[in-house]
């Protein structure tokens, strides 16, 4: 009681009013921001240790606003990197020139714009919010609210918008989905901002600062009373929750029918939940109809989910939601209007409904000639097109009228039409985010979510897939969806996040099996291990997947699923194995792959793997990692392919090639030893030694056959050899007085004594 009276003195003192004499201070229980009187950042201090954080020498300023300019995303925004998403081109950037304060008003003037800003401003002992509730004069087309220039904080979490050290840590972030937070940073400070963006709205911005003492372990909990009090979702909480640490079996095509033997995979590979796609039960996005697959529609998808529940897994549902497929109802037979149009043109002359030249008064330089992206809605009808004059007379040429299933038809002189946002994978049309649509196939996902569940995870795909300002709608659209989740799932991942995305994206990155059975090693050094180590500094964990390559001629074999395995536990990640049914009945070793996969899955989910263990398994440096963590993930397969455009880091880390084989002894125990390739040549086997601290003058080998079982004699005499299949099972084998003859098919152990 006494504490909290206090704080709230101090709270009450900080915000004294206009006409005391010195600085304006702002404080929490944890941190103090005092302001000049000329809009500059005075000093930023942890308290009570009093430690200063902002850069010595020239003052930063502590807002600033923008006007008559764009934005231009650069290559890593659109990439979902934060740490600098924007270029601001052309136009004037101005700091803030005085701060006066009335109460809980603060108001910031820009001068040389002719612009003012009033804040409300919202202290709380463990935070001190600023809503903009008025921006007057000359218009603006964007404003920084609060802009820190930090130092002494070398953790950064771009994602989450907080840096931090092992004492202490500034988090500014953003207090609804209208406002957006971003970092900067060099190896000497950071920048913290939250901004809000005319094209989204200015009034009503929130940006909220706190700061955090023992950051490793009390972040959560600051950040979850930020969510309570914005009635943000619980992003914290959920972060807490056991269930984050599960992988799934992401079952291709499930049926009533075959649910069951997709259940009996996930088990034989550890995998405490399966995931699906709408595509098993819907024939597009958007509408999502039931297919043939489901006659009775909601009642079938129940009897799934029901019957993974009732096998005591988890069940996790991928959605795409923010495009409509092109068979879709918004799509065809007449194209919904709130289908996103990313130019808009108008018709400079009469068409019958046979014309193949759309004549139009503007330029249409710059559209698409991306094949199957060439699509035109006018009116009702869409229009798929060859190329187009960009001198005058301006038209479409080479047209296909009634273009998806829609219906030609004669349009008039100054009819309007739009160049639609055909999605870079052209099964998609992706819709309007300024429009109702998002919220009404939201509607549509949540009842069907509502009826089939509870579910435990549910992916967010295509979440790259809306258009500017990307900062907002990537969060909005998924927010959107996010709230008609009855009840809210506590795992979420997606394809793309920004800032406000953390509070309902909790896992990042599983990235799409864009490299062969033989690269994906090399590939989960290069992406997912970097990513991993960069999100512990966000509270976050990754997905080591979607992994492929399960079934087919080009099946990775079990040391693959080993090695991503073993990476995952190195930052206690799960993974995500994407399989079918067919592709585990043509892989002669996919019981090899799952009991991999299961001996990982249970050590690490029962905590057998120590910390030693776990750190012996990384192999990214922390300081490495935001330098090395690319978005790009065909980039970084190419330049593994062609060993070219690879970093020094990288090139260090890609030649890191130890690998880990984790066994259960013959006392039962988790043992995790590391092993090394025996050449095999052409002989169908794959084989690796290693030693055990216990046996330390013992040799043994891991083998099996990579298809069809192989016959090998070797040169032992017998009694030298121990052959077991699993570890510490010994199977009799055919000796000579010179040889000892061995069928390999899975795998199998050699125990070769001094």
């Amino acid at each position: 009681m006494i504490r909290t009276l206090l704080l709230s003195v101090s709270l009450l003192l900080a915000m004294a009013p206009a006409g005391v004499a010195g600085p304006i201070v702002f404080a929490t229980e944890h941190l103090r921001l005092s302001l000049a009187e000329d809009g500059t950042v005075a000093s930023l201090v942890s308290t009570p240790e009093g430690r200063e954080y902002v850069c010595p020498g020239t003052p930063a300023p502590i807002a600033k606003v923008y006007r008559e300019g764009r934005f231009q995303p650069t290559s890593d925004a659109r990439n979902g990197d934060a740490t600098k998403p924007w270029t601001y081109v052309g136009g004037q950037i101005v700091a803030a020139s005085r701060i006066t304060r009335d109460g809980d008003r603060l108001r910031i003037d820009f001068a040389e714009a002719d612009a003012s800003a009033t804040y409300r401003v919202i202290a709380r002992p463990e935070y001190v919010a600023f809503e903009l509730i008025e921006l007057s004069g000359a218009p603006v087309d964007r404003i920084d609210l609060l802009c820190l220039q930090l130092t002494g904080l070398p953790r950064r979490g771009a994602w989450v918008n907080f840096a931090f050290d092992e004492p202490f840590g500034v988090c500014l972030c953003a207090g609804n989905v209208q406002t957006n937070a971003e970092m900067d940073q060099t190896a000497d400070h950071v920048v913290l901002r939250a901004a809000a963006e005319r094209t989204v709205g200015l009034e009503g911005a929130v940006a909220v600062l706190f700061g955090c003492p023992d950051p490793q372990t009390r972040f959560l909990e600051r950040m979850a009373a930020v969510e309570r009090d914005f009635h943000m979702p619980s992003g914290a909480a959920n972060r807490r929750h056991p269930d984050q640490r599960l992988s799934y079996l992401w079952a291709s095509r499930p049926t009533p029918e075959n649910i069951g033997e997709y259940i009996q995979l996930a088990k034989r590979g550890g995998f405490r939940m399966i995931l699906f796609s709408y595509n098993a039960f819907a024939t597009s996005a958007g509408h999502f109809t039931w297919n043939d697959a489901y006659p009775n529609g909601v009642a079938d998808l129940k009897q799934v989910t029901d019957a993974i529940r009732n096998a005591g897994l988890k069940v996790g549902l991928h959605i795409h939601y923010s495009k409509a497929s092109r068979n879709d109802p918004y799509v065809t037979p007449v194209p919904d209007d709130r289908l996103h149009q990313v130019r808009r043109f108008t018709l400079s002359e009469d068409i019958h409904a046979k014309a193949d030249t759309i004549p139009v008064a503007e330029n249409p330089a710059g559209c698409t000639l991306d094949d199957q992206r060439r699509i035109l809605k006018l009116g009702d009808e869409l229009v798929a097109y060859q190329g187009y004059r960009t001198q005058p007379p301006f038209a479409f040429t080479g047209c296909e009228r009634g273009h998806l299933g829609t219906t030609a038809s004669e349009h008039r002189r100054g009819d309007r039409l739009g160049l639609l946002n055909v999605d870079t994978w052209p099964r998609f049309l992706r819709f309007d985010q300024n429009t109702d649509v998002q919220d009404e196939v939201a509607g549509r996902i949540g009842d069907i979510y509502r009826q089939t569940g509870p579910y435990t995870m549910v992916y967010f795909d295509g979440a790259e897939d809306v258009h500017a300002p990307f900062w907002h709608h990537v969060a909005a659209a998924q927010q959107r969806v996010y709230r008609q989740l009855d009840p809210p799932p506590v795992v979420c991942e997606a394809a793309l996040y920004w800032h406000f995305s953390w509070h309902m994206i909790t896992r990042s990155n599983a990235y799409d099996v864009v490299a062969p059975a033989d690269g994906m090693k090399d590939f989960c050094r290069l992406m997912p291990c970097p990513t991993a180590e960069e999100r512990t500094k966000d509270f976050s964990r990754i997905d080591f997947g979607w992994l492929g390559r399960f079934g087919g001629k080009n099946a990775a074999g079990p040391d693959v699923w080993e090695y991503v395995a073993s990476r995952a536990a190195a930052w206690d990640c799960p993974i995500s194995l994407h399989a079918s049914l067919a592709d585990a009945a043509s892989n002669p070793r996919a019981g090899d792959c799952l009991d991999a996969i299961r001996v990982w899955e249970n050590a690490r989910l029962g905590n057998h793997l120590t910390d030693a263990q776990r750190h012996s398994l990384r192999i990214v440096r922390p300081e490495d990692a935001h330098y090395v963590a690319c978005y790009d993930q065909r980039g970084i397969w190419e330049s593994i392919e062609t060993n070219q455009g690879l970093n020094e880091t990288q090139q260090r880390i890609l030649a890191g090639r130890q690998e880990h084989h984790l066994l259960v002894n013959e006392r039962g125990q988790y043992e995790l030893v590391p092993i090394t390739a025996i050449p095999a040549g052409e002989t169908g086997i794959k084989a690796y030694w290693f030693q055990r601290s216990s046996h330390p003058d013992d040799t043994y080998v891991l083998l099996w056959a990579i298809g069809d079982d192989v016959s090998l004699q070797l040169p032992l005499t017998a009694g030298s050899v121990r052959v077991m299949r699993p570890f510490d099972t010994a199977v009799p084998i055919e000796r000579s007085d010179n040889a000892v003859m061995l069928t390999v098919g899975n795998r199998t152990y050699l125990h070769l004594p001094d």
